[in-house]
């Protein structure tokens, strides 16, 4: 009987890629659908795969009323990362939350590392957030990208999607993918407030539901970055 190793995979709208156990083609006698859920009747059933869709999934910048809260979290190797402080003296700082596994984030990585290279001796700040990923998956996403910019730790699990930081922020703006990696949030230096650490940081940004654009983020960060 021919062995299979098979794989059930989404964008980074459903979820990340599952490989399955080795299985042999016989009969599948589970109560459940081991992806799925779904409930069988002890009888052979055939497991549809879906092709990969990891398309680009790109997504405008949006100006909003939104409450972003400051944060502390820790980079891979352990140190303390204080949102607030590492906004301190920069024009701009754009917050990327995405997932190791994630294609769209993996793509759109390497547009947000031109845009780093090219504004951050301007004023441009960005950190990443790493949600619901092992720290190989992390691994794998920073040498893949060659990021040089902080990379800070919120979830590790798939479990924590509803605790993280990023899914509080995508609920304010109504995102409805599940997943929701990667999603933006811009913030204009004028737009901080003054406060004590884990307080209110500001009540307004800028949020992309998706991947950036990059001629969009380019004359966005100009503009910005100008009007200082």
């Amino acid at each position: 009987m021919l062995a299979m190793m098979m794989e059930v995979s989404s964008s980074c709208r459903g979820g990340p890629l599952w490989p399955l156990q080795s299985m042999s083609a016989r009969t599948l006698l589970e109560s459940n659908h081991p992806q799925t859920g779904a409930a069988t009747t002890g009888r052979p059933y055939k497991l549809t795969l879906a092709p990969p869709n990891d398309e680009p999934e790109f997504a405008p910048i949006v100006e909003r009323k939104l409450d972003v809260y400051d944060f502390t979290l820790k980079t891979p190797d352990g140190r303390a990362f204080n949102l607030r402080e590492y906004a301190t003296g920069k024009r701009l700082i754009i917050v990327c939350f995405v997932a190791g596994w994630c294609p769209n984030s993996n793509r759109n990585g390497h547009i947000v590392k031109r845009l780093y290279d090219k504004y951050h001796e301007h004023g441009l700040g960005i950190v990443v957030v790493s949600e619901y990923s092992t720290a190989d998956e992390l691994r794998i996403h920073i040498n893949r990208i060659g990021i040089d910019y902080p990379v800070v730790v919120d979830t590790n699990r798939l479990g924590e999607r509803k605790d993280s930081l990023h899914y509080k922020l995508r609920r304010q703006v109504q995102d409805k993918r599940k997943w929701g990696t990667p999603f933006y949030v811009l913030l204009d230096a004028k737009d901080i407030e003054a406060g004590m650490p884990k307080a209110l940081l500001a009540r307004h940004a800028f949020t992309v539901s998706g991947e950036l654009i990059e001629a969009e983020a380019a004359s966005f960060i100009d503009q910005r970055l100008a009007s200082q």
